[in-house]
């Protein structure tokens, strides 16, 4: 809906801008005075929401002002065409009956005073109704209550849609009626969230949330939405009896014709006909109105179409313009009966209210107005004033494809606005005056140049510009004679103008500052150079000129010879001996032009210290070696306790020869400081000493190596190192993928050590170290290194692999010298290495001193063991020691298993028979006692080593992995009766006794079990 804001102020339509503003301002604080009343607050404060609007549409531009003019106008002949309408309706439903009575007449103009409407108005739409002459009672059933709103709640939904001008609550969502409930339920979440977004509080905000909870009330339910629909109906019924009642008001008849006309009101409505035909009857007979009988009217008897003008509301026959040839215009003012459609460019006629395509013909003038306003703000460059009636127009018509099209270009020439704009910021920001000027240039096209922010931005611009010309000019008069205040000028203006080009080019003319902080460091057989880059001028790189003199110092920046040019702040001059004496002097160079000073150092003295300086300790002495640098007359070495010495004078003196010097009648383990220092001979004969190089040393007696640290696999994968404590220093493990090239017992230094590679364990004490990722794949080597007075001392290693061990390794003595030997296979694994030693365990699967045989997979698994001949040990009465080793192979490496897993070592008797073991089970005379089991050995008296108890609810177990182990026996002697556990039942399991998997096979006796031949043991 459009507000009057000439009502509102109460001013005439044609006030100027004085008269409009001066109302305002003395209304303003009225309503906002009045927004405190209850009775006032929503209209009120609807006005002071409406001030920003009002000022747009009143105080603006005249084109904006045209087009409110044309709104409000359209909105006026709207409400008064509404009127017209609805007079002109009422008209034809009086006349249905072929034409008007005197009767008829007078209830038309009452009508037309309750209108708000004049007599010629009424007299225009009857004029082409002939008269009729005045004519001359059925008892209907009242309808059944209906369950719909009541009127209150109807009255304020009424009042919520007149406002926002809806028709009803789907109207108001913009839905169908027969939408679905989701979609009316996400439609209405919607339009709240959106109204909730909006932090004012507005008339209209507070209208449409009101709106929309009436709809979720209302529609958000099955029961509550037909009930809604139902008070529709009844709302139509009483627009329809209002109509019938007005027809019938002073008649004594109902003519045919008349009841057509209210059956298709009826229609119109969406009322069946025969719910028209009971209400018309009703009626007839409240109203004492007799209805004619028959059939309706045919076609030829129904009441003419009649156009009514727009402009002077008089009437004429559509038949006669609809067959005229050209303009269909009124019969009375010459205006137009048609209207063409601005969306879908259709011609309609005027009683036709809404194009196909859904445009309503109230809306055509203020869309064309506004269209016309966006095109003049578009050619004066306001292309915000123009995108908002632009926007106006796509609210009036969503599809009007000119304002889609207005829209599209409005916005790309506000980027394009935007992008000139920020071009110029950038580059004035920067410095860069010549392409701000260019940016500022193309912004000024794009938009009125007059704009204030574009003079000012055109002031700053081109005041900085000037500025920077003439300190360019200055400048330049100035290289010849004075160049760092030529350099300055140039700078100053580069300053203001980055991209001037008489500034750069003449600041590149111009000599540039020489370098600062020049450093000499003598190393060995040369000098290195450094030097800091002169401050930046902006005008390129530079390069630097290094010039060498010898004996003395430079005397001017030409003096001494060029020896090179470098990019680099940085130069190493190699062409240099120990004991000279040199200058150095580097220029800046640009181009061609050198700078006109120099930045020097010397003279400076080359003295070179002694290199490859090696310390070796021993008992009470060290040993010092050195080379010597070719010029050096000779070397002096001091010796000092608690600090390193200060010079060559700082200590005692240590007799020395060229290379070498021994000190002797040392306290072990003592800290001893050491300078060497080479003495050089000037050319007025002073002996001149070198920086000197200062070493510590701790006499001591060799540290012994440690032995190789013993490996253990934990559970979760961490792999453990053990071994002795030493007893002075501490220990550091290094992991290499090779045994390291220096043998046990070497001393070697941190870099040495570090320079071998690999991996430093964390060693957390003095005797173990975790490594907790072990290598995955192939060898690794572990390696102690004792650290102790400042040297490492390698000791032995140990080689783990990635390999597994087997396990479960069972002997079994078939005759004399003949073992049957049995493990569990590791499956990357491809041979298997046996590896006997009589006496003791073997070392390793490599042991010069054991019996090491391979055992193919495809030969073992082909007998179901291996078969193994131990000859007679020497006194012949110790045991053998069997290890058993995986062998695989990855990335062409052989792997042999690192020997880890305890169960792949046990232990076979000597020549001597072994102890036999035999146990029986015995049942308790009471139930609550259990079993029970007793041991006997052959010979008598012999030691049963420990023992477990295996069953299996369904077979005999043939070994201890057969089965269950559900009791573990301690090692024990001949006769020992062990109870067990009430819980195990012997009656329903099959049981057997074997030695403990879990036990150390090196512990373990030889034995031999005699299984009882029972009916829970017997196999």
């Amino acid at each position: 809906m459009v507000a009057d804001y000439y009502a509102m102020l109460g001013v005439d339509p044609g006030a100027d801008h004085v008269t409009i503003a001066a109302a305002l301002a003395r209304l303003q604080p009225v309503w906002s005075s009045g927004t405190r009343n209850p009775k006032n607050k929503h209209t009120f404060q609807s006005y002071l929401d409406q001030i920003p609007a009002l000022r747009q549409a009143l105080l603006g531009e005249p084109t904006a002002r045209a087009a409110y003019d044309a709104e409000l106008g359209a909105a006026r002949r709207i409400e008064r065409d509404r009127k017209l309408d609805r007079l002109q309706h009422l008209v034809q439903l009086r006349a249905a009956k072929g034409g008007l009575t005197v009767a008829d007449r007078a209830l038309l103009r009452d009508e037309a005073v309750r209108l708000g409407l004049s007599h010629d108005d009424l007299d225009r739409l009857v004029e082409p109704i002939p008269p009729k002459p005045e004519p001359p009672g059925e008892v209907d059933d009242p309808d059944p209550p209906v369950d719909a709103i009541d009127p209150v709640t109807r009255r304020q939904v009424r009042v919520a849609l007149d406002h926002l001008g809806r028709r009803d609550l789907y109207d108001a969502l913009g839905l169908e009626r027969a939408a679905p409930l989701d979609e009316i339920a996400a439609r209405a979440d919607s339009e709240r969230r959106r109204w909730m977004q909006k932090t004012q509080v507005t008339a209209e905000k507070t209208a449409w949330l009101e709106v929309v909870s009436l709809a979720q009330s209302h529609l958000g339910s099955p029961e509550a939405r037909a009930r809604y629909d139902r008070t529709l109906v009844l709302e139509a019924e009483d627009e329809l009896n209002a109509s019938i009642a007005f027809v019938l008001k002073g008649a004594t008849r109902l003519d045919a014709g008349t009841r057509q006309a209210l059956i298709d009101e009826g229609e119109r409505l969406g009322i069946a006909t025969d719910r028209v035909d009971r209400l018309l009857g009703r009626a007839c007979r409240a109203s004492g109105v007799a209805r004619d009988g028959g059939s309706a009217p045919s076609a030829a008897v129904r009441p003419a179409r009649l156009l009514r003008c727009r402009a002077c509301g008089g009437v004429t026959d559509h038949a006669s313009v609809a067959k005229a040839k050209g303009a269909a215009d009124c019969r009375h003012c010459g205006a137009s009966l048609q209207w063409t459609c601005p969306v879908c460019q259709r011609l309609k006629w005027v009683d036709e209210p809404r194009c196909g395509c859904g445009f309503p013909a109230e809306k055509r003038e203020p869309l064309v107005r506004h269209f016309e306003a966006a095109q003049h703000a578009y050619r004066a460059r306001e292309y915000l004033a123009a995108l908002e009636h632009l926007q106006r127009v796509q609210e009036l018509a969503p599809n009007h494809v000119g304002a889609r099209k207005g829209v599209t270009k409005v916005q790309e020439r506000l980027a394009e606005l935007d992008k000139a704009r920020s071009v110029w910021e950038a580059a004035y920001a920067t410095g860069k005056l010549l392409a701000a000027r260019t940016a500022l240039q193309s912004w000024a096209a794009l938009t009125d140049p007059t704009r204030p922010e574009i003079k000012q931005a055109w002031e700053k611009t081109v005041q900085a510009l000037r500025d920077a010309q003439a300190l360019a000019k200055r400048a330049q008069a100035l290289e010849a004679t004075d160049p760092k205040s030529a350099r300055a000028h140039y700078r100053q203006a580069l300053a203001l103008a980055s991209d001037l080009p008489e500034a750069i080019e003449g600041l590149r003319r111009c000599p540039p500052d020489p370098p600062v902080e020049l450093h000499a460091e003598f190393q060995g057989d040369r000098v290195r150079l450094r030097w800091s880059a002169p401050p930046s001028d902006g005008s390129g790189n530079l390069r630097y000129v290094v010039r060498r003199k010898p004996h003395t110092s430079f005397q001017h920046p030409r003096d001494g010879i060029a020896i090179a040019e470098t990019d680099a702040p940085e130069y190493v001059d190699t062409r240099v001996n120990p004991g000279e004496v040199i200058s150095y002097a580097v220029l800046s160079k640009r181009g061609e032009t050198e700078s006109v000073a120099a930045v020097s150092l010397g003279p400076i003295y080359l003295l070179a210290d002694v290199t490859d300086v090696r310390v070796e300790t021993r008992a009470h002495e060290v040993e010092l070696t050195w080379s010597t640098p070719a010029k050096a007359q000779q070397v002096r070495v001091v010796r000092k306790r608690g600090a390193p010495p200060a010079g060559p004078n700082d200590g005692e003196r240590v007799e020395a020869l060229a290379h070498r010097a021994v000190d002797t009648d040392l306290v072990e383990d003592q800290v001893y400081h050491y300078g060497v220092y080479a003495l050089y001979r000037l050319l007025d004969g002073r002996l001149v000493p070198s920086p000197g190089v200062v070493v510590t040393a701790q006499p001591h007696a060799p540290v012994p190596p440690l032995d190789a640290p013993v490996l253990h696999v934990e559970p979760n994968g961490r792999l453990r190192l053990s071994w002795p404590a030493p007893l002075r220093g501490t220990v550091k493990v290094l992991r290499t993928t090779r045994p390291l090239p220096s043998p046990p017992g070497t001393p070697l230094e941190a870099a040495q050590a570090h320079a071998f590679g690999g991996e430093w364990l964390d060693v957390t004490a003095l005797d173990h170290a975790d490594d907790p990722s072990p290598p995955v794949l192939g060898v690794c080597y572990y390696t102690p290194l004792t650290n102790w007075a400042g040297l490492l001392t390698v000791g032995h290693t140990a080689a783990y692999s990635c390999l597994p061990d087997p396990s479960d390794l069972r002997a079994h003595r078939v005759r004399n010298g003949r073992v049957h030997l049995r493990w569990r296979w590791c499956p990357q694994a491809t041979e298997s290495l046996v590896v006997a030693k009589a006496g003791s365990p073997p070392q390793g699967p490599r042991d010069p001193d054991a019996i090491v045989t391979a055992v193919h997979e495809g030969d073992y698994h082909r007998h179901g063991h291996y078969a193994l001949d131990l000859p007679a040990t020497d006194n012949g009465t110790n045991a053998w020691h069997v290890s058993v080793y995986s062998v695989g192979s990855a990335e062409g490496e052989t792997l042999i298993s690192p020997g880890l897993e305890p169960t792949a070592r046990t232990v076979v008797p000597g020549p001597h028979p072994e102890v036999t073991v035999a146990y029986t089970f015995q049942r308790g005379r009471f139930p609550a006692r259990g079993w029970s089991v007793q041991f006997k050995t052959e010979p008598p008296g012999a030691a049963i080593p420990p023992l477990v108890l295996v069953t299996h609810p369904r077979t005999v177990p043939l070994a201890a992995d057969d089965g269950s182990i559900v009791t573990h026996f301690p090692a024990a002697t001949d006769g020992a009766t062990v109870p067990l556990d009430g819980r195990i039942d012997l009656a329903h399991q099959r049981a057997r006794i074997f030695p403990d998997p879990h036990a150390e096979p090196d512990t373990l006796t030889p034995i031999r079990l005699r299984h009882p031949q029972t009916a829970t043991a017997r196999v």
